[in-house]
C-alpha cells in the first residue's frame, strides 16, 4: 500500500511537470506582436452609394495577452435628404503576425481572414442605423514561430457611428492571447519521465502467484 502511494505521488508530480511543460512555464509573460490588417467592404446588396469603407492598420504592435485593433469602419457623409441601406453586404478583415518579440515568425500560420455582414442604413450626414456583425469564430489557435495564438473577437456586434460622431470611425477590436510552444527536448524528458515511473513501478509491484 506505501509502495502505491509512492507511486501515485510520483505519477501526480510527472503529471504536473508535464502540464507546466506543455502550456509553456513562461506563460504569463507578455509577448510582443507586430502585426497588420487589411479589409474591404462588399458592393453587394447596397441600395444607394456605398460610402462604407475599412482602414487598414499598416504596422501595430501590443503586448500579448491583450485586446487590440484590427483597423477601423468609416463611415462618410452623404448629402442631406438621402441614405444608403445596406443588406446582408459582406466584410472581411485579414490579420498578418509580421513579428514575435522582434523576429520574423517561422512557421507563420497567418494571415486569418475574419469575415462579417453590414445591415442597416446611413441617412445624410448625422444618422445611422448599421451593424457589422461578425461571422462566428469561436477561438481560433494559429503558430507563429515559437508561440501558440489563440484569437477570439470580444465584440461581435458592431454599431457603426455616423460621420458627425468620431468623424465616422468605429474600431473593430479583437483579442490575442499567447502560449510558448514546449521544445522537442522537453517534451521527450516528459515521456521518458512517465515511461521511467511506469517501468519502476511495474518492476517493484509483488508479483502475484499463478
Amino acid at each position: 500500500m506505501r509502495m502505491e502511494r509512492r507511486w501515485n505521488g510520483m505519477l501526480r508530480l510527472a503529471l504536473a511537470l508535464g502540464a507546466a511543460i506543455l502550456t509553456g512555464s513562461n506563460a504569463s509573460a507578455s509577448t510582443m506582436i507586430k502585426y497588420t490588417t487589411s479589409g474591404a467592404v462588399g458592393s453587394e446588396n447596397v441600395t444607394g452609394s456605398n460610402i462604407i469603407t475599412f482602414k487598414s492598420l499598416p504596422s501595430a504592435t501590443f503586448g500579448s495577452p491583450s485586446f487590440f485593433s484590427l483597423g477601423d469602419f468609416q463611415v462618410a457623409a452623404l448629402p442631406s435628404g438621402t441614405s444608403t441601406t445596406y443588406d446582408n453586404t459582406s466584410f472581411q478583415i485579414s490579420l498578418m503576425v509580421d513579428e514575435v518579440d522582434g523576429v520574423v515568425p517561422d512557421p507563420n500560420q497567418s494571415p486569418l481572414v475574419i469575415t462579417g455582414k453590414l445591415n442597416g442604413t446611413v441617412t445624410g450626414a448625422n444618422q445611422s442605423t448599421v451593424r457589422a456583425i461578425f461571422d462566428p469564430i469561436g477561438e481560433i489557435g494559429f503558430r507563429t514561430g515559437d508561440v501558440m495564438n489563440y484569437l477570439t473577437l470580444p465584440v461581435t456586434d458592431v454599431y457603426l457611428v455616423p460621420s458627425t460622431t468620431n468623424n465616422g470611425v468605429t474600431t473593430a477590436e479583437g483579442h490575442l492571447r499567447t502560449v510558448p510552444v514546449p521544445e522537442p527536448t522537453s517534451i521527450a524528458f516528459f515521456l521518458l519521465a512517465i515511461a521511467g515511473f511506469g517501468a519502476r513501478h511495474r518492476l517493484r509491484s509483488p508479483k502475484v502467484a499463478s
